[in-house]
């Protein structure tokens, strides 16, 4: 290497680490991320906070159909995120259990994942919005399931104006992975407890959903009702160091 002729000294460097790079977190305002609990949603938020995009979360926990065990796993996918920024990261849980039933009720098997995201969507916005967000992140990657068609992104994405962002757009599973092993999430993202999106999966979802058929079953019932009151009951909590110590989380 090249070395500092030092008072009799030479000071060679061997070997150069990379830092994360990227911008400090926050210089690049706020964004809302929708937290899963798979494997893409954490390291769509990790990439985010890179870019210097500060991040607050949005969970749905359908009670009694997901449990606690589901809930603590989206805690601690949040805890090893906090790590990367400025120690704390505020989580949105969202009780969604009673629009994502009236949504069955009201919906055709095939369309029932469509219109539930558009309710996801619309839901994020609202909570975006009331806290300072100025985008939503998730960790849709193109074709990996039905809901992540471009036709379906397209219907879904139609009922929100806040910008989407997708940081692991086109990346492929095993690249999604390799940076999932890194943050060290990837582990905790495969314990095997249900999380909404998985508890009532359609046999045969659309994966070439129409908008005018998601309208007309969204006619068919009050979401609206529905949605503000996930909004208003909203449960917030911080996940920060004393987290695992806090009884108040679970």
């Amino acid at each position: 290497g090249l070395g500092d002729v030092y008072k009799r000294q030479i000071y060679v460097m061997d070997n150069i680490i990379k830092g994360a790079g990227g911008y400090p977190v926050g210089v690049g305002g706020k964004a809302l991320l929708m937290m899963s609990g798979g494997i893409d949603s954490p390291v769509a938020g990790y990439l985010t906070l890179k870019r210097g995009v500060d991040i607050e979360c949005i969970h749905f926990a359908a009670p009694p159909y997901t449990n606690e065990l589901a809930r603590e796993k989206v805690f601690d996918l949040v805890d090893k995120l906090r790590h990367y920024t400025h120690g704390s990261i505020r989580v949105h849980v969202i009780n969604f259990t009673k629009l994502q039933l009236a949504v069955y009720d009201n919906c055709d098997e095939s369309y029932a994942m469509t219109v539930m995201r558009r309710m996801m969507y619309r839901i994020s916005e609202k909570i975006a919005n009331k806290n300072n967000c100025l985008a939503l992140v998730n960790g849709e990657s193109i074709g990996q399931v039905a809901s992540q068609t471009l036709n379906s992104m397209q219907v879904i994405n139609e009922v929100v104006k806040i910008p989407v962002l997708r940081p692991v757009l086109c990346l492929d599973k095993l690249e999604i992975i390799d940076i999932a092993d890194r943050i060290d999430t990837y582990e905790i993202s495969i314990r095997p407890h249900e999380d909404c999106c998985t508890i009532f999966t359609p046999k045969a979802p659309a994966t070439k959903p129409k908008l005018y058929k998601a309208e007309i079953f969204e006619y068919g019932f009050d979401f609206e009702t529905l949605i503000d009151e996930c909004v208003e009951t909203a449960e917030i909590i911080t996940v920060d160091h004393n987290y695992k110590k806090n009884d108040d989380i679970f």
